[in-house]
């Protein structure tokens, strides 16, 4: 979702050379509220398609380019995606290896936002959490992602 965002959106967030970096939000307050904007309970129906379906958006709720900080007041406004089952191994990256574009995306959406299997987002989120301490970023700190497999 996150490589798919950043080559395909307009605001190819975080991509080095081609983008602007991402920027660290620290208020927890603020990234909840974030987090709501774009998938709140509300704002989000899980897809029975998808193997513990949850949702996921980029730029992160703890970035200062969060759809939600930059004029985005519900996750529909994103642009959407889905995950792509490809096969089933029990490995979920390897089993939903891709993403699929759902309706109409214009490319200058503000942010992303995905249905996604619940344990790949919380791994993501997981790893981000890890690489803000490895990396001890403060409040507005840029930083770039690159997508590996």
């Amino acid at each position: 979702m996150i490589e798919r965002a950043q080559n395909n959106l307009s605001g190819h967030w975080g991509l080095r050379g081609t983008g602007q970096p991402l920027h660290r939000l620290q208020s927890s307050s603020q990234q909840d509220s974030n987090r709501r904007a774009i998938c709140g309970t509300t704002k989000f129906t899980p897809d029975p398609a998808i193997q513990d379906d949850s949702c996921d958006e980029f730029p992160f709720a703890g970035t200062y380019e969060s759809g939600a900080l930059n004029g985005v007041d519900h996750g529909k406004d994103c642009a959407q995606v889905t995950a792509v089952r490809a096969r089933t191994t029990n490995d979920l990256a390897l089993d939903w290896p891709t993403v699929t574009t759902v309706g109409t995306v214009s490319g200058s959406e503000k942010c992303v936002r995905g249905h996604i299997p619940r344990s790949l987002n919380t791994d993501l989120g997981g790893a981000y959490g890890v690489f803000i301490k490895d990396e001890l970023l403060a409040d507005d700190d840029p930083f770039w992602i690159r997508v590996t497999f």
